[in-house]
């Protein structure tokens, strides 16, 4: 593989090693939709299940069967899915101390339609995420400045997030000596001039950018992943990953574009999947590996994590496993 280091080595942590501040949700997932119903008219769906999700809580759940201490900054909702999501992060031996209760507040709630492919498509009421703001969490929770990463996701469903206030705090955390990870999630709201500018900001003082293809087209006005990259990379403090799917995901080496295959995969639902894409790599970074390595891992973890319908966060064994078996090329 191709050595690309990250813009930092990653410090010992006296707390946590990743805190990752975003958006909770409960997710309602709809299996075997291959067509979305005109206005009134229905379909059916072959099987449902529910689950805490939400991109803080995919990336936790990842991060945590992988190994890593965990910490959540969110909010929830004052009713049982507020304490569902609050008990089983817990039980996973995620922090959730900073995962603040809104008195009368409702929880969000997302329900995701899932073709037979894995496709998915989506429709949330964000409840109390309204209400998050990022601009005070490092006065709050102090303890974030000790982690050795922090990771900012979910930045589209937090419709209160004033973005350029929120740079301003991973500016304060990237002093203290973290890695800065920023993922915000598509937007809802159609990339205005001002969600775009406010993304913008946020990348200069982000190490590590990790969205998918459709969302870093949509952010930079290029199709071509190439032309992609060469875009985000004066505006991003550190590296930019691109996720495809199941093209693989492609980052900028020497002027080059390389790619990271993608592992062939009996897909279940692609739900989630960036998040623990976005957890390996992560993990990679904790264990030193270099960019493209930790790649390798997130192509891995996904592959796993899609084609499973339960237990479905993998272990870091089961990650290193397969992650031999991922191919790179350039472009």
């Amino acid at each position: 593989m191709v050595p690309l280091a990250f813009s930092r080595a990653p410090r010992a942590a006296s707390g946590v090693d990743v805190c990752v501040i975003g958006n909770l949700t409960i997710d309602v997932i709809l299996r075997g939709v291959d067509e979305i119903p005109r206005w009134g008219q229905e379909t059916l769906s072959e099987t449902r299940t529910e689950s805490v999700a939400g991109q803080a809580a995919g990336m936790a759940f990842a991060g945590a069967a992988l190994g890593a201490r965990v910490d959540v900054v969110s909010l929830v909702g004052d009713d049982d899915s507020g304490t569902r999501i609050r008990r089983e992060l817990r039980e996973a031996g995620i922090g959730v101390e900073a995962v603040s209760v809104v008195p009368a507040g409702t929880t969000p709630l997302a329900v995701a339609l899932v073709r037979r492919d894995g496709e998915r498509a989506f429709i949330s009421d964000l409840g109390t995420l309204g209400t998050f703001d990022v601009a005070s969490v490092t006065q709050r929770f102090p303890e974030i400045l000790d982690a050795s990463v922090v990771a900012l996701v979910g930045t589209s469903n937090l419709p209160g997030v004033d973005l350029v206030a929120a740079a301003g705090v991973l500016s304060e955390v990237r002093r203290a000596g973290a890695l800065t990870v920023f993922d915000p999630g598509w937007d809802a709201d159609g990339w205005s001039q001002r969600s775009v500018a406010g993304i913008r900001a946020v990348l200069a003082e982000t190490d590590l950018f990790l969205p998918n293809l459709d969302e870093a087209r949509a952010l930079t006005g290029r199709t071509l992943v190439g032309d992609v990259l060469a875009v985000l990379a004066p505006l991003c403090a550190g590296v930019a990953i691109v996720k495809g799917g199941e093209d693989g995901s492609y980052v900028a080496v020497d002027g080059a574009v390389l790619r990271v295959a993608a592992l062939a995969s009996e897909v279940d639902n692609a739900v989630g999947a960036g998040d623990v894409y976005n957890a390996a790599v992560i993990a990679g970074y904790l264990h030193e590996r270099d960019v493209v390595a930790s790649m390798a891992l997130g192509t891995a973890a996904a592959s796993i994590y899609v084609a499973r319908r339960a237990g479905r966060f993998p272990t870091s064994d089961e990650v290193a496993d397969l992650a031999r078996r991922v191919t790179t090329s350039t472009d």
